[in-house]
């Protein structure tokens, strides 16, 4: 199941025609249609293949690379996205020859950091409109075509620009990455962060441990004393303490909790056989503040679930569009019968079948060493009436509550 890709520029989409590995001691090199031309940007391309400045090495273990196009890239770095995908499918020989038949196609622009996180890039709706004859080719071909953005506020083309596309979520997918993970997952291919960085990092901080029980050699023996009075007065220090710490931090413990939580979104789609009876899971991948935009063509459901790693607490979550207020999510039944929970608790968001606006929400988890009923309920009291919710206004009233709040937005784009 060959994959063919495609880097969007302004001028067109340029095909990745090939690639193929090259000596070690030579530059890697961008070559046009199979000829012996080098285009403007094989010095760049070098040094995102090479390390220390590079990726390409450190990810699939070689320092040098031929990349063919269909036609010449000259300047810029939103092909650096589509180059990484390439190389990522040639790795596992999943790349498409431009002689070969595919069901499955990838049309990228984005800019590569070191940590493989998609940076943004201008001129998206450009390239899209320039790229309208080959989306109604694939389209025409029954071809399935996967397109990938930069994620963020701002890139993410207008519902009617994509309808103009016919971006429809079936043959036609339009998506936001915050790093190439996502695309690493939807093609279940080899993850290209190799394991010797989270060696290197566990080293590290074992090497940065301080072994504070380790016994002074110089140090004088213990004064021996009462065992038994020293046991007590040491527990009832340690308490007092324990009050005093609490009381004086409470505001930190409550960060240290915001730490422990963790707000996942899934998708759940149609499955190809079975559709929403047994759909597929996917999960999404949080870029800061925002979750990546979903395609509602396709969508069943979604879970919202929230992860404690941390204490045992009393946790609740639900969903709010931005636009008016109105609550997608709120589980009322499962609030009043709410206990102190630690691990992966989660919710089912059923989307109504004819949505035929895109939605920007809000969701929010909100975790307490109290039950959350009441403040909750008064924030919902809040929540409802002709004006727009005041999220701020809201958020800080529970945080006077000493209850933990994260948030992230998610998009529903039809």
């Amino acid at each position: 199941m060959s994959i063919r890709v495609y880097i969007a520029t302004t001028e067109g989409p340029v095909e990745v025609q090939r690639i193929t590995r090259e000596d070690p001691d030579v530059r890697s090199v961008v070559c046009e249609n199979g000829t012996a031309k080098a285009l403007p940007i094989s010095r760049a391309y070098d040094s995102f293949v090479k390390e220390p400045t590079g990726v390409i090495q450190r990810s699939y273990d070689h320092p040098s690379y031929r990349m063919d196009l269909s036609a010449p890239i000259t300047d810029g770095n939103s092909w650096q996205l589509g180059a990484f995908a390439a190389h990522a499918l040639f790795a596992e020989d999943l790349l498409a020859k431009p002689e070969e038949t595919v069901e499955n196609a990838i049309w990228l622009t984005g800019e590569l950091d070191r940590d493989l996180n998609v940076r943004p890039v201008n001129h998206i709706k450009e390239k899209l409109l320039a790229s309208q004859e080959i989306f109604e080719k694939l389209r025409a071909d029954n071809v399935r075509l996967f397109c990938f953005i930069p994620g963020g506020a701002g890139l993410v083309p207008d519902d009617e620009f994509l309808e103009n596309l016919h971006v429809d979520g079936e043959l036609l997918h339009l998506e936001s990455l915050p790093n190439i993970q996502r695309i690493i997952q939807r093609f279940n291919l080899n993850d290209p962060l190799p394991d010797e960085l989270e060696e290197e990092d566990e080293e590290e901080s074992a090497e940065q441990e301080i072994d504070l029980y380790k016994p002074d050699p110089n140090a004088p023996p213990p004064i021996k004393d009462n065992r038994f009075a020293k046991i007590i007065a040491l527990v009832v220090c340690l308490f007092a303490l324990g009050i005093g710490l609490y009381l004086q931090f409470e505001d930190n413990i409550i960060a240290l909790r915001a730490g422990s939580l963790k707000l996942g979104i899934s998708e759940l789609r149609a499955n190809a056989n079975q559709g929403c009876q047994a759909p597929d899971t996917i999960p999404l991948m949080r870029d800061g503040q925002s979750f990546p935009s979903s395609s509602l063509n396709g969508l069943c459901a979604l879970e919202i679930s929230v992860n404690n790693i941390g204490a045992p607490a009393y946790m609740w979550a639900f969903a709010q569009r931005l636009s008016d207020g109105h609550f997608l999510l709120a589980d009322r039944e499962g609030l009043m019968q709410a206990q102190m929970q630690k691990g992966l608790i989660g919710w089912r968001m059923i989307l109504p079948k004819n949505i035929h606006n895109s939605i920007d929400y809000r969701v929010v988890a909100l975790a307490s060493s109290s039950p959350l009923s009441e403040a909750v309920n008064r924030m919902l009291r809040t929540s409802f009436g002709a004006k727009k919710p005041d999220w701020e206004k809201i958020k800080a009233q529970l945080v006077d509550e000493k209850i933990t709040v994260i948030s992230a937005h998610h998009s529903l784009l039809r």
